[in-house]
């Protein structure tokens, strides 16, 4: 197996398995939801409706396991919208059973099971998909159990309930992003391996322009080698063959100033929006393996964080030499757009493995300034 499909696999796995915590948290609310209604049921105004609501609850929950996670987007919304609909029926006849007034203990117990409901769908519907159903859900509830307020002892237990019934999505929703951000670095780290391991690469996406340019040269050879093509060429094939020399020739020499660094960013959909390299003389190539995972990982915690930089650019310049076989290079990476305290702290420790820094900072900028050694065998 490739390292490629081996990550891949790892994080299918991982998906999986947050969805099934997911469902199991679901089910634990539900279970949780029907033990209140066994303690409090009593209280209902209207003890049918509130039957009807955790037997409605409990079979949803069971479908949940029952009914498999679709493969197309189309049958995948379907699913939810089903689920959200079973949802909104067991959250009215719960409030509707027990919609009573002036009461303060008869509460839709049912609700926090409705919660774990919700949560259990983040890991297969968009973040805005399971916010916007917590919203109404929440305002419903607000609304409802608003309108039995007579007395101000009743706020609290209500608020509360509101509270827990809601917080089960939106602490999916941010656990999943954060799995999600996880994924993605290491799918950067994965796509790249290939360009930071050499100095200087064509990368993926120069990759593919060569073997265009491979597969038309290797045509044109086989024309002339076939009799297809006579010789001496005519005008128009000459052309043909001059432009596809040209053009390798202008990879070769490309190659030669754009190194790791600069097909890492350009290759990576985070990064090259806002990523500028500014490195004329390929310095880059001459750092360790060890200090381009450094420089690479802070990169992309600056860009990639939950304050993401709006704009950085980095700096690579010859510095002092410490030795006959050693060379100094200075680093300077200016992100805008993130304050320095907002700076995830695993990025200050890449940086450490790249060489000596200092930072400044004001308002919104930062100045990181990196001093480094790199062999002079590897400067080239």
């Amino acid at each position: 197996m490739s390292t490629l499909d081996a990550r891949a696999t790892h994080v299918y796995t991982g998906v999986s398995r947050l969805r099934v915590g997911t469902m199991v948290i679901a089910d634990v609310l539900v279970a949780a939801s029907v033990l209140r209604f066994l303690s409090w049921g009593s209280q209902y105004a209207v003890m049918g409706l509130g039957i009807a609501a955790v037997s409605l609850l409990v079979v949803v929950a069971v479908l949940m396991w029952i009914v498999p996670v679709a493969a197309e987007a189309q049958a995948e919304q379907t699913r939810f919208a089903a689920l959200m609909a079973a949802c909104a029926i067991v959250v009215g006849l719960d409030l509707a059973g027990t919609f009573d007034p002036g009461a303060t203990t008869a509460l839709p117990v049912t609700c926090i099971g409705v919660g774990g409901l919700i949560a259990s769908a983040v890991t297969t519907r968009p973040p805005r998909d399971i916010l916007l159903a917590t919203g109404v859900f929440a305002i419903v509830l607000l609304v409802v159990l608003g309108l039995q307020v007579r007395d101000p002892q009743a706020v609290a237990p209500r608020l509360a309930l509101v509270a827990i019934s809601c917080a089960p999505p939106l602490v999916g929703v941010s656990l999943v992003r954060s799995f999600r951000s996880i994924v993605q670095f290491h799918s950067e780290i994965a796509q790249t391996q290939s360009t930071t391991s050499s100095d200087y690469s064509v990368g993926m996406l120069a990759s593919e322009e060569l073997e265009r340019l491979d597969f038309a040269a290797e045509r044109l050879l086989d024309d002339v080698a076939a009799g297809r093509a006579e010789l001496p060429l005519d005008q128009a094939t000459a052309a043909r063959a001059s432009a596809l020399a040209t053009q390798l020739r202008l990879h070769l020499v490309e190659d030669r100033r754009q190194t790791w660094l600069h097909h890492a960013v350009t290759e990576s959909a985070v990064l090259d929006p806002v990523t500028r390299i500014d490195d004329p003389d390929g310095l880059a190539a001459s750092l360790s393996s060890r200090q381009r995972d450094g420089l690479f990982s802070a990169i992309w915690l600056l860009v990639g964080s939950t304050t993401k930089a709006t704009s950085l650019q980095i700096h690579i310049r010859r510095g002092a030499d410490a030795g006959p076989h050693v060379h100094g290079l200075q680093i300077r990476i200016e992100a805008t757009g993130i304050p320095r305290r907002q700076i995830d702290p695993a990025a200050w420790q890449a940086i450490r493995r790249v060489g000596r820094y200092t930072e400044t900072g004001q308002s919104a900028m930062v100045r990181i300034e990196v001093d480094c050694l790199v062999d002079a065998s590897a400067d080239r």
